[in-house]
């Protein structure tokens, strides 16, 4: 058996956009690391005769579309197109890809940055871009002339202008006026049907394109969280609102038949901005609703962690056109298939098992699904209405079968409020019950995501150089229900005595754990956790923050969901309540800390901004304590997760010799 090392999951296959056209053809991308090129190769494979079909060797496909029983994948090869672009100028060419063989050819292209289509035909379509404000204004000052308007741009880079909140987004870069616009396509000829302001979230066609549901909002200088269901009607050109409640956050809709629709929903009155929303049957003509799920305990969508997924697609909600549509939940330490009855409201699981469906679509009588079992990563699965699964690809298995993998123990216990809590123990490799070993805590971010017992290559990493891992679900966290997940206005308290109880039940079952050898990392939450315990507690030898919070007044201020996001999770903001925005602040308690602590974090982290890391960073050195700060220039939040494969390997590299500096003596 080979040990796993520090650049394991460039080993991996990692499966994506499965998709399945009406005639039942599946076709699916392949995303690989290429450590040569710090990059990652993205192609184009179909399920055929029970084998995954090569169909692109590019690297660059990063999206397709079934047209009928053709492919259609957007993609820049020309010299000259390639040239277009680096002028800052929006542009999308499609190809069309035969699946009998040949080379693609161009189907179509259009001025704008095409983020998702709905084709009626090769001819016909709606699509959303993303609407640029600057690039239309150089164009149009240019009068079309492409190389004058990119000279425009060009001195427009030397300085950023913001007007708006949010102004930037996390893995998108400056965002300020760009809008997510909805546009129609017809023979070469497009038409914008939103306006300028209105960002466009889920949308639909209805009777073939003759109508178009969408979820939107509209803002000019700072979005708001309501959002509202709009109605195209292509006859008229009108748009109307119909929406379900004012104010009111739709997040999801499928269409069932005529003006009937399933809508996912929150008023967010209970619970904020992670309530988990009500299923509601919705007439957008006559406004009758009949509520079929409002328990707030299932969280649709995929959301336990995983540093092989490489990929947080989630599928359509799929209609079978009679009285059940089908999605993702994740309920307490995995993520299933599950099913809405229309008529009754009953929710079920299709699947059962421990791990992750992180993507499905629907086959035959049944469905294909990406998923992640046990040790494995992710991998085609043939699912039927009756739970069972059937693996169809072996991409990732050879890891599973060559390396050392030490499986996660599961371990329980209830805690103050009586709420069981569910963590995982990881055994060094060729452990030995009669040594002592040192013992990672790692704690997940959010706070409403989970850990399951799948495969993370970090706490595998780890373990096969002789470390414990263990890593928990506590108060906060997803799965469990909203009640359950809500620790607004609590951060650092209840969700705080859940990990530090979880580290000595560890300890107490388990004698070979040595409790002067712990160190404790996490990422986003767990970033803010980690901040949080090391000015709380000095029982851990060494720690590493990642991507953190540590003063919420300037995360509020900086981050691209600060001003709404934090305060609904602290309940206030510097102005109506400082004193308690400062006490949930790590920073608050740096005067305490003597943990030596490596700080990792990224400058295009919009989400959890560098200030965050740099505050607690230059504090810990203030007051003497030995800290370290390692900045990853072009980098986002997903650092961990997707960010360049070097990059990836050297935030591996830092921590786990940040660990071995202080836990190996």
């Amino acid at each position: 058996m080979k040990l796993i090392g520090i650049d394991h999951f460039a080993n991996f296959a990692f499966l994506n956009h499965l998709k399945v056209s009406d005639g039942g053809k599946a076709a699916f991308l392949i995303k690989r690391a290429n450590l040569e090129e710090n990059g990652y190769d993205s192609d184009l494979y179909l399920w055929r005769d029970g084998q995954p079909v090569q169909l692109t060797d590019t690297g660059k496909v990063s999206d397709f579309y079934w047209v009928g029983e053709e492919i259609y994948f957007p993609a820049i090869r020309k010299k000259a197109d390639q040239e277009y672009i680096k002028k800052r100028l929006p542009l999308t060419v499609f190809y069309r890809l035969p699946l009998t063989g040949g080379e693609a050819v161009e189907a179509f292209r259009v001025k704008e940055k095409i983020k998702s289509v709905k084709f009626i035909s090769p001819d016909e379509f709606y699509f959303v871009a993303d609407y640029d404000p600057k690039a239309e204004w150089a164009l149009e000052t240019a009068g079309g002339n492409t190389d004058e308007a990119a000279a425009l741009l060009k001195e427009e880079a030397d300085y950023t202008v913001f007007d708006q909140l949010p102004f930037w987004s996390n893995g998108v870069g400056i965002t300020n006026g760009h809008r997510d616009r909805l546009y129609y396509y017809r023979n070469g000829e497009v038409t914008a049907i939103t306006d300028r302001y209105t960002n466009v979230k889920d949308w639909k066609l209805l009777e073939n394109g003759n109508r178009v549901l969408f979820i939107s909002n509209r803002f000019e200088q700072k979005k708001e969280t309501p959002t509202q269901l709009k109605l195209y009607e292509k006859s008229t050109g009108s748009i109307t609102d119909v929406s379900m409640e004012t104010p009111f956050s739709h997040s999801m809709i499928t269409p069932l038949s005529g003006d009937e629709i399933l809508l996912l929903g929150s008023d967010q009155k209970l619970y904020g901005l992670n309530q988990d929303p009500n299923f509601y049957r919705y007439n957008i003509r006559t406004g009758e609703r009949k509520v079929l799920d409002e328990s707030h305990m299932h969280a649709t969508g995929c959301s336990v962690g995983s540093d092989v997924k490489m990929s947080n697609i989630s599928s359509p909600w799929y209609y079978d056109g009679k009285d059940t549509v089908y999605f993702t939940e994740t309920v307490d330490d995995s993520c299933q298939l599950a099913a809405i009855d229309l008529k009754k409201g009953e929710i079920r699981h299709i699947t059962r098992g421990k791990g992750m469906v992180v993507e499905f679509a629907p086959y035959e009588k049944g469905f294909l699904t990406l998923c992640i079992r046990g040790n494995d990563g992710i991998e085609l699965y043939r699912t039927e209405l009756s739970g069972k699964q059937t693996q169809l690809t072996h991409l990732n298995t050879h890891l599973t079968e060559e390396y050392t993998i030490s499986t996660p123990e599961e371990l329980t216990f209830q805690n103050e409020a009586g709420d069981e809590i569910k963590g995982w123990i990881i055994k060094p490799v060729s452990f030995d019950d009669s040594k002592k070993y040192p013992v990672i805590l790692d704690i997940h971010g959010g706070p409403k995501t989970a850990y399951g017992p799948n495969f993370f290559h970090e706490m595998q990493y780890w373990a096969n150089l002789g470390y414990g891992v263990i890593f928990c679900n506590p108060t906060g966290s997803d799965g469990r229900g909203t009640k359950f997940s809500d620790i607004r206005g609590k951060y650092g308290t209840i969700d705080y005595n859940d990990i530090m109880t979880f580290v000595d039940v560890c300890l107490e079952k388990s004698p070979w754990m040595d409790a002067a050898r712990m160190g404790v990392t996490g990422g986003s939450y767990g970033g803010f956790m980690t901040n949080w315990i090391i000015g709380h507690t000095d029982r851990f030898r060494c720690a590493a923050s990642q991507r953190s919070i540590s003063n919420w007044v300037s995360k509020s201020n900086t981050t691209d969901i600060g001003y709404y996001f934090n305060k609904d999770q602290i309940g206030t903001d510097a102005w109506d309540d400082h004193d308690k925005i400062w006490w949930h602040s790590p920073l608050k308690y740096a005067n305490q800390c003597k943990t030596p602590t490596l700080f990792i974090h990224s400058d295009e982290d919009y989400r959890c901004w560098m200030a965050e890391g740099l505050q607690m960073y230059y504090a810990l050195k203030y007051f003497g304590v030995d800290a370290r700060m390692c900045l990853f220039k072009g980098e986002n939040h997903e650092l961990s997760r997707s960010g360049k494969p070097l990059h990836r390997i050297r935030r591996l590299k830092e921590i786990t010799q940040w660990f071995d500096r202080y836990l190996k003596d």
